[in-house]
């Protein structure tokens, strides 16, 4: 920061410097600096507008302002003469991360509307909009965008993961599950999220052993999961390893900020146990 200073003491209009500047304050979680900083820069360009435009308010929502980040992001994106299809997609992933789902959806449908159909943000703009389909319980058309999402871009760790599970929950296409899991952890390894998808789809189809292996993995990289830890529990028990599994049950009824619906579940499991044994 020193230096950036004496640079633009020395030539004030070097641009470059002011937008550093005000990502040093950033990342120093300076906020109210960097907030002037990009203040600033907004009027030069119109990416230095935009630029400062985001992340002014993903600071308003790292202050829990997201009611004033919201408002201040859609006063600032009404000024635009003429959106382009970035405008959109950020706009969009905003909504989305304030779960704004049904907005999210609207903004990535206007950002594929001017998009080339061959520019490398499709797969990306797909499976955003995918997701927010399915947190609106649009399984259909979330589905249909997460498809189209790996067909133009097969190859992406996290989309497979997401569309493998979610057949996995619905128990449906766990086979096919079963293999796009499988690729999403050859493309991602050692991630926790994967790990316990494909040991959720190996427990599914009564694989109990393999499931072990990689849900004991999951549980080594996220021992603070409940979601995991109580499908380690469930395939424990499968095993006939009953004082394991009721341990791993008991850990996730301990932890903090876990759903009543899954307390409840592992509460009852603790008692009763489970059907599935070898």
């Amino acid at each position: 920061n020193f230096y950036l200073k004496i640079s633009l003491f020395l030539k004030n209009n070097f641009l470059k410097n002011k937008n550093l500047l005000a990502e040093n304050y950033y990342y120093q979680e300076r906020y109210k600096d960097s907030k002037t900083v990009y203040n600033s820069i907004k009027k030069i360009g119109m990416e230095f507008n935009w630029h400062s435009i985001k992340t002014i308010a993903h600071i308003l929502m790292i202050q829990n302002n997201q009611d004033e980040a919201i408002y201040y992001f859609e006063k600032e994106f009404k000024k635009l003469k003429k959106p382009n299809f970035q405008n959109y997609y950020d706009a969009a992933n905003l909504y989305k991360q304030t779960g704004s789902y049904d907005k999210a959806v609207e903004y990535y449908t206007l950002s594929l509307n001017e998009i080339d159909p061959d520019h490398y943000l499709v797969p990306k703009i797909l499976d955003g909009r995918g997701t927010s389909y399915d947190l609106l319980k649009n399984w259909k058309k979330s589905e249909a965008d997460l498809r189209e999402s790996l067909k133009k871009s097969p190859d992406q760790p996290y989309v497979l993961n997401y569309l493998g599970y979610s057949f996995v929950d619905r128990e449906i296409n766990v086979e096919e599950a079963l293999q796009m899991l499988k690729k999403a952890n050859s493309l991602k390894e050692n991630d926790g999220y994967i790990l316990d998808s494909v040991g959720w789809a190996l427990y599914l189809n009564k694989n109990y052993i393999e499931a072990e292996k990689f849900l004991k993995r999951a549980i080594e990289i996220m021992p603070f999961d409940p979601i995991i830890n109580d499908h380690y529990g469930d395939v424990l028990w499968a095993l006939n390893k009953e004082i394991q599994a009721r341990y791993f049950w008991g850990h996730v009824s301990n932890l903090d900020d876990v759903e009543e619906k899954l307390k409840k579940s592992v509460n009852r499991k603790i008692i009763f146990g489970k059907n599935e044994k070898l």
